[in-house]
């Protein structure tokens, strides 16, 4: 008796007191029939191809010396091993594309920090020449102030020392 996904699809188990989980199996009927549907449109490609392939084939106008011997299909695995090649060029370009991404990234970060590293120098700096400037206008400033409460206290000393003659 041929299995069909019809068939898989629509059976129906007695359910014992016991039994198996009715929603289990059905998953697991599920599943098969999904694989069943995957396999068939596989086989029907692979016919469909070989058709073509047949149709393009050149005629043959003399006997071959020897045998035909029918052309063995490449094995399931060596698709799967392109395409595995395939996505592992990709995630390395992917890769590649990330690193150099974050490195331009790096360097950009860094020639900021550079950048403001160096205004802040040159703030530094000119706050430092203000701030000299400042304490040299004060030390004038105070030199100046001394100067002039020194000629007080001179003139104030000189007043007293004649004020003492007075008496």
């Amino acid at each position: 008796m041929q299995i069909t996904v019809e068939m898989i699809d629509t059976k129906e188990f007695k359910i014992k007191p016991r039994g198996y989980d009715q929603q289990e199996v059905d998953d697991f009927l599920d599943a098969i029939g999904d694989e069943m549907v995957r396999q068939l449109d596989t086989i029907q490609s692979l016919q469909q191809q070989l058709q073509l392939a047949k149709s393009a084939r050149p005629a043959v106008t003399e006997a071959p010396t020897q045998a035909f011997k029918p052309v063995q299909p490449a094995p399931v695995a060596a698709v799967p091993t392109d395409s595995f090649r395939e996505i592992l060029e990709m995630a390395q370009k992917v890769k590649d594309e990330t690193i150099a991404e974050a490195q331009r990234k790096a360097e950009a970060i860094l020639a900021e920090a550079q950048v403001k590293a160096s205004q802040r120098l040159e703030n530094l700096d000119e706050e430092k020449a203000a701030l000299t400037r400042e304490v040299d206008a004060l030390k004038a400033a105070a030199a100046e102030y001394r100067a002039k409460f020194e000629a007080l206290l001179q003139a104030q000393q000189e007043a007293l020392e004649k004020a003492a003659d007075l008496f």
